[in-house]
């Protein structure tokens, strides 16, 4: 399923794709379209859409902060219509503006014996319908509107554990008009605040200072801008401190700001900040985090979004990390179990409505005709299939009968029925005849153990230096014993060898073609002319297989 979450900004619009299956997810692509000042951004966000190379399944946005308020409400209930009302009694008394005029929604936080937590976002049904109209004109109505804060909740549940949200962690994103300042804490948006800051503040301040156009002094802050942190600003020169506190002074303005919000998130949690993330293109200028740290006295830094849920190891530039985090963090409320669960207005009087079509017969015909096509089609090369296959299990009996009667000689025709309609039958007469031919061959077939083959190979083994006479020699099976297949084979040789060593250096020989290889006491015996001793010996055995060798 491919989601698209859309950051409709005050300088440009944003979308970021994900591609979402089986579980798994992975960014796919992110688009970008300026707008000019005073430009539409129904316009923008259609010719953005229009550039797409596929249609998305889901599309994700978002109100602005300044349009929602949240509540984090604990009801003493764990029954669901209970909590239903429970919220609505609650609102009635916490909104600003009459429940008969708002639109809400709310997601169950946790549940205990105690009760249930829910997260609570309210806004006005003018604000909502203006939205969607503006959205439509732009040829995009979204599946799900939510909130800011409920995306970035959403984007922080995903990259950072558990233990990392046990004190509250404070992102700042920058925009070229306004900031958004959004809290989280142990997974739940804590609170979020829209201030009218950004970037084109940082512009301004150039502008007046140094008297230039503001397309002069955008370039100045983009190309050259930076802010000097306290412990830097006596190892630069007074031009640079000069510039960084042109940039300072607005940024003070922010630091105030951030001031009140870890003001209030102590009230509410107890706890001071752990951690401050910041996004947006403003986040970018170099020393601003540094400053903002220096000044705080707490530990920040830029927050990787797309980088930090490229499940395959895809890193992106700064720059589009910074850019596309909200449009990032919407597309994220539609994956997994996060859907289910997400802050949605599109319901009861705002959902999104299916529009339906009139259908005519002559609209039909031709759908109707291609249908018919394809059924014809399929029955077609279904006979054609049936035919052919016919033809080759006719054709495959025939060669069966044909070897079935090559195998057994002449059988009649009902045996082969037989033999073939029985396959079981068929393989046991098959291995009954071949077992029998076996038989015969051992019976009618050379003597793979011949006498000859082993003495040849044994005199091919006796060195010409071993002088020796044999004089007895006998090979196979005792006379007393029955005939088997697979009885031992013995063998037995006198010689008379011209000394010990010799004797010793025969049985070695042996020794590799016969196994339990014994030999017989040594007898002297007068050498032929009687010039000289030598010795009778008696070797008895098993030959091996290998002694007997094969004929050439």
């Amino acid at each position: 399923m491919k989601i698209l979450g859309i950051d409709v900004g005050t300088s440009s619009i944003k979308a970021v794709e994900i591609d979402s299956a089986f579980g798994r997810y992975e960014v796919q692509e992110y688009h970008e379209r300026r707008l000019l000042p005073g430009g539409d951004p129904a316009q923008a966000i259609s010719q953005l859409v229009m550039e797409l190379p596929k249609a998305p399944d889901r599309v994700v946005m978002s109100l602005k902060t300044r349009q929602v308020t949240l509540r984090n409400l604990q009801l003493p209930t764990r029954d669901k219509k209970a909590i239903v009302a429970g919220v609505g009694f609650e609102l009635d008394d916490e909104l600003p503006f009459s429940v008969e005029n708002a639109v809400y929604d709310f997601s169950i936080i946790s549940q205990s014996k105690a009760g249930t937590q829910v997260h609570v976002a309210a806004a006005t049904q003018a604000n909502l319908t203006a939205s969607l109209e503006t959205w439509k004109s732009g040829g995009v109505d979204p599946e799900v509107v939510t909130t800011e804060a409920w995306a970035y909740r959403t984007l922080l549940n995903r990259i950072l554990t558990p233990k990392d949200q046990t004190e509250p962690i404070l992102l700042i994103q920058m925009g070229h008009e306004r900031t958004t300042l959004y809290v989280h804490w142990r997974g739940i948006p804590i609170l979020a605040r829209d201030i009218p800051w950004g970037g084109g503040d940082l512009t301004t301040a150039i502008c007046q200072r140094y008297n230039v156009s503001v397309d002069q002094a955008e370039s100045a802050k983009l190309d050259h801008g930076f802010i000097i942190p306290p412990s830097q600003t006596a190892a630069v020169t007074m031009e640079q401190i000069e510039f960084s506190d042109v940039l300072s002074k607005p940024v003070q303005s922010l630091i105030a700001e951030v001031r009140q919000v870890r003001l209030t998130a102590r009230n509410v949690t107890g706890l001071g900040l752990r951690q401050i993330y910041t996004s947006g293109g403003t986040s970018l200028l170099p020393g601003l985090n540094a400053s903002i740290e220096q000044l705080l006295k707490v530990p920040v830094k830029s927050l990787p979004a797309l980088s930090s849920i490229a499940t395959s190891g895809v890193t992106y530039s700064e720059t589009t990390d910074a850019v596309f985090l909200l449009a990032c963090s919407l597309a994220l409320c539609m994956v997994g179990s996060d859907r289910a669960a997400t802050v949605n207005f599109r319901k009861g009087a705002f959902s999104k409505q299916t529009r339906t079509r009139e259908f005519s017969v002559g609209s039909l015909k031709r759908p109707m005709m291609a249908a018919v096509a394809i059924i014809l089609c399929f029955f077609t090369s279904m006979i054609v299939q049936a035919t052919v296959y016919s033809s080759q299990i006719a054709q495959t009996n025939t060669d069966l009968e044909r070897a079935v009667r090559g195998f057994f000689g002449n059988l009649s025709h009902s045996a082969v029925r037989t033999y073939m309609a029985n396959i079981t039958t068929l393989k046991m007469q098959v291995k009954n005849d071949l077992k029998k031919a076996q038989e015969m061959s051992k019976v009618t077939g050379p003597n793979p153990k011949s006498p000859i083959t082993f003495l040849r190979d044994l005199s091919k083994s006796v060195p010409k230096d071993i002088l020796v006479d044999m004089t007895h020699f006998q090979l196979g099976a005792e006379p007393s014993t029955s005939y088997l297949s697979t009885s031992h084979t013995t063998a037995s040789m006198t010689f008379l060898v011209g000394s010990k060593e010799q004797v010793d250096r025969l049985s070695t020989i042996l020794s590799t073609k016969m196994t339990n290889l014994k030999t017989s006491h040594l007898e002297q015996a007068p050498a032929p002319g009687g010039k000289g001793t030598r010795y009778k010996v008696t070797f008895t055995g098993n030959p091996t297989e290998e002694a007997f060798g094969t004929w050439n």
